[in-house]
């Protein structure tokens, strides 16, 4: 038990190996803004991720050995990705009525802290994201944007009339 009553949650070492019949390792990554943490989102049936144990919710402290705490979304991305095949993730399931990210919000709560103040001053304001259908699997994701055909509009036939209307315009 915990000074504040509620049973502390043993840290856990989770060894995610990439598997041939498995594209990726099979989890979300998600940091919510303003809020420290990174935490492990939907976790894919069959994945890599849920064969080493990981768990919607959990809270990631160190990656292949190193600790996580201050770094960016993006930093941790990397480090999840420094190496080619694996991945080792210390991580902590969240202690009886300890807040965590709401892992269902819209995306744009779930975006990378704010720069320092400093840094907020000299950079123009950041567009706003596009937003993700967090429901889906990594794979589910994947295969939709695979689906979906890039628009170019050189590669549009265009007749003659149209052309000319488009240059009249000019």
């Amino acid at each position: 038990m915990s000074a504040n009553g509620s049973a502390a949650t043993e840290p856990r070492l989770c060894h995610v190996r990439k598997t041939p019949d498995f594209d990726g390792y099979g989890f979300n990554l998600h940091a919510e803004k303003g809020k420290p943490g990174q935490y492990i989102g939907k976790v894919d049936d069959g994945s890599p991720a849920e064969t080493a144990g990981l768990k919607r919710g959990d809270r990631i402290l160190e990656v292949n050995g190193h600790s996580i705490a201050g770094e960016s979304h993006k930093q941790v991305v990397a480090r999840i990705k420094e190496r080619p095949d694996d991945a080792e993730l210390l991580v902590v399931a969240p202690a009886p009525g300890e807040p965590v990210p709401d892992l269902d919000a819209p995306a744009t709560e779930r975006t990378t802290p704010a720069p320092p103040a400093d840094e907020a001053r000299d950079s123009p304001p950041p567009a706003e994201p596009p937003r993700l259908n967090l429901q889906m699997t990594a794979a589910e994701m994947r295969a939709h944007l695979a689906a979906k055909k890039k628009f170019d509009p050189k590669k549009v036939p265009m007749d003659l009339k149209s052309k000319f209307d488009i240059v009249k315009k000019l």
